[in-house]
């Protein structure tokens, strides 16, 4: 089924986003979450990750020693933030009443290799850039869809975990093996 197929879903996801504002009207507490991953070197440098019931999986390239078999971690998080974004935008435009016949959004990163290789590189290990493009088609006004865009990208958990610093700590486990 196409997403201009699809594009009757508006009136089933405003319905939902209104269930879930009531819900939150009526117990503030309810929605806050722990999620919890597990992930787990499976071979050379394959990853499995457990999370919610599903399974992903993750490689590096051939380049690093992996098996390009899967997506790597860089490709998931860019995906992420490009599914987390088209989904954003849908969501804001059914909660409108505005039809959105179409949504694409590319994700484009820049990184560079010395970063992840080298301690005192002087680049990152991580992206030094990330940028996004939004393609949308509706038959509302572009002055009524551009507002749908902000609050979508203002509202967005993945592009708000990239932009914004989080605490992140760690905990560690080492198991010694006797012989």
């Amino acid at each position: 089924m196409t997403q201009s197929e699809r594009s009757g879903d508006g009136p089933r996801i405003a319905a939902a986003l209104r269930r879930l504002n009531g819900t939150l009207a009526r117990r503030p507490d309810f929605g806050r979450h722990t999620g919890s991953s597990v992930t787990t070197l499976v071979g050379g440098l394959r990853c499995s990750t457990e999370v919610a019931g599903w399974t992903i999986a993750s490689d590096l390239q051939p380049a690093f020693g992996g098996e390009r078999s899967a997506p790597t971690p860089t490709v998931l998080l860019s995906s992420a933030l490009g599914a987390c974004l088209a989904m954003g935008y849908r969501l804001r435009a059914a909660e409108q009443g505005i039809e959105l016949t179409s949504v694409r959004v590319t994700v484009e990163t820049d990184s560079e290799l010395c970063g992840m290789l080298r301690r005192d590189a002087p680049a990152p290990p991580g992206f030094t850039e990330i940028r996004y493009r939004v393609e949308l088609e509706s038959p509302a006004r572009t002055s009524d869809v551009e507002p749908v865009v902000e609050l979508a990208d203002r509202l967005s958990p993945v592009l708000d975990a990239l932009t914004r610093v989080n605490r992140v700590r760690r905990t560690i486990a080492i198991n010694e093996r006797v012989a």
